[in-house]
């Protein structure tokens, strides 16, 4: 009751990109192709709510998503340009269990495998009655931001904080936590092949 208490009060959400060793125009849409290995066992019917949830944050920034299902069709094939791969699995190995997912960047800035942490998810809202398929929605969002985005992604507003607390939660509940106006440019220059757009942009981050 004690820990339960604790966590209701001070509630954070550590979503992160993990950078590897080795090697448009700001208005329309574009597209990206997301490849779903579901590991987790999440119903179909609820995945499909958590799909159309992070698809809804990412069109409004302009981009759409068109899901693959990886258990009814071959996923193996090395992803195109604006193509990644997501993997819904149970748990993960990291710091802390507030970290609900992991987008996996090579020292380029680019990626396309993500990770998200299904069970601590579903423990997170089991703690307030938060609706769950939103916020593992809004979770696929931020991780696929991560590889969007590049490094660096992460904001002080918007979908990309690093720490979710209790404000931000309660954005997600709503449904209003999304990706900045300076976000959806930067995702739609590089989606579209204009990096140097891109670049112009990101330039000085750190």
């Amino acid at each position: 009751m004690g820990f339960q208490r604790e966590v209701r009060l001070f509630l954070y959400v550590l979503l992160s990109s993990c950078t590897a060793l080795g090697g448009a125009a700001a208005g329309g849409s574009t597209e990206i192709r997301v490849r779903v290995f579901n590991r987790a066992g999440i119903g179909r019917t609820e995945m499909r709510q958590a799909e159309a949830e992070a698809a809804r944050v990412f069109r409004a920034a302009g981009v759409e998503i068109q899901w693959l299902d990886c258990q009814r069709m071959d996923c193996h094939q090395v992803p195109r340009a604006n193509e990644f791969l997501l993997n819904i699995v149970p748990d993960g190995r990291t710091s802390t269990d507030f970290v609900f997912g992991v987008a996996f960047l090579g020292p380029n800035g680019e990626g396309k495998y993500g990770d998200v942490f299904f069970r601590r998810i579903q423990a997170a809202c089991a703690i307030d009655g938060r609706n769950l398929w939103r916020m593992l929605g809004t979770v696929i969002a931020h991780e696929l931001g991560h590889l969007v985005l590049g490094s660096h992604a992460h904001s002080g507003a918007g979908i990309m904080m690093a720490l979710w607390r209790d404000e931000t939660l309660h954005h997600v509940e709503m449904g209003t936590l999304l990706f900045t106006k300076d976000q959806a440019v930067l995702m739609k220059a590089r989606m579209g092949g204009n990096e140097q757009l891109f670049a112009r942009s990101t330039a000085g981050k750190k």
